[in-house]
């Protein structure tokens, strides 16, 4: 049996997330029925990443493990006949069989986008958070050296994250790119909590309406509290952008 990582793309929209669920459209889902379709019998898989209903993906990665020996442009062409519009491979190529595409993962990215345009066009709604406020950015760069490194980010979870796990999580890279209509940020982490993305948004946009100050914000990093950002900015501006493995080219 060999081993293969696919990378996918998708237009979250009308998926109920990544993982595979009953009775509920999932990438994952289609991905499987795909792999059925070509091998007349069950194929598991499993994703890098768990990204919920509405998130987009650029570069998604999963595995799957296949007695079938095909190259890499045969088994997009063929994955993808059987794909969804809305869900395609990108790339798949034969990997170690000892990898493991969920715990080998060096880092995450992950984009967000919003449009502060009054008129957005209809396809611009569809893929980016709306807001129709006015924003201030200019105290972004003090804001993101909060959150460098490793903290308990037990603020930037939802009520259904898991209890079980650690709160601990480390923050690489944040970034933003601001035009004339929108503004996109550039965020980069070994691993995330649930929802933990978009509370950082969420604290960001809270910030620059002026209904937190940085001291404050400081706070709910230094002496953490479920659910303290309580603005949940929508998926349809989330985006999974890029996973890095030591060794493989994504």
């Amino acid at each position: 049996m060999n081993k293969y990582l696919a990378v996918l793309t998708y237009d979250g929209t009308d998926f109920k997330g990544s993982q595979k669920q009953v009775n509920s459209r999932t990438v994952q889902g289609s991905f499987e029925s795909a792999l059925m379709s070509i091998h007349k019998e069950f194929i598991s898989t499993e994703f890098a990443s768990r990204t919920d209903s509405g998130v987009h993906a650029t570069n998604q990665v999963a595995s799957f493990r296949s007695s079938k020996e095909l190259s890499s442009d045969l088994w997009v062409s063929s994955i993808n006949h059987y794909m969804p519009k809305d869900a395609k491979i990108l790339k798949c190529i034969r990997v170690d069989k000892d990898l493991n595409v969920r715990k080998d993962a060096l880092e995450r990215e992950y984009v967000y986008k919003i449009n502060f345009d009054r008129n957005i066009s209809p396809m611009e709604n569809r893929y980016y958070e709306h807001i129709d406020y006015h924003i201030e950015t200019e105290n972004l760069a003090k804001v993101y050296k909060l959150f460098i490194g490793v903290h308990d980010f037990l603020s930037f979870t939802g009520r259904l994250a898991p209890r079980d796990i650690s709160t601990n999580r480390e923050i690489r890279h944040i970034s933003h790119v601001e035009n004339e209509k929108s503004l996109e940020f550039r965020i980069i982490g070994k691993s995330f909590l649930y929802q933990q993305v978009r509370r950082m948004i969420g604290s960001f946009l809270l910030l620059m309406k002026g209904k937190i100050t940085i001291n404050q914000l400081s706070d709910m990093i230094d002496n953490p509290k479920k659910g303290a950002i309580n603005l949940l900015p929508s998926s349809k501006g989330l985006y999974l952008s890029n996973i890095k493995y030591d060794g493989v080219r994504i």
